[in-house]
């Protein structure tokens, strides 16, 4: 680790322990800092595209989206696809790995 680092962490242990930054600040800020490297979706030629898909499957499993909404990105992703009798499956779980045409034009608002 080097002398920046170590000092950069021992502001923060400092600002911690003085009330100067809370733990919910630091919370916020982290949360910022994840949403600009991560928080855009770019499609397949992003090197993040594999963990987008990843977390994308994870919140799946974990009903982290209505199913009305689910309803809505359905028909988005029916209605990219060229031929409606192909799905383009290209994995067994039918994860296709790419956008489907879909524009953002296309998404539904939340």
């Amino acid at each position: 680790m080097s002398a920046d680092a170590i000092k950069a962490a021992m502001s923060v242990a400092a600002d911690l322990s003085t009330g100067s930054l809370t733990e919910a600040d630091l919370g916020d800020l982290a949360t910022a800092e994840c949403r600009e490297l991560f928080g855009t979706v770019v499609g397949p030629e992003d090197p993040l595209w594999p963990l987008h898909l990843d977390v994308a499957r994870q919140v799946l499993a974990r009903s982290g989206v209505p199913e009305g909404e689910l309803t809505e990105w359905l028909a988005v992703a029916r209605r990219a696809r060229p031929d409606a009798e192909t799905p383009g499956i290209s994995d067994p779980m039918g994860h296709s790995g790419d956008t489907g045409g879909v524009r953002d034009a296309d998404l539904p608002t939340t």
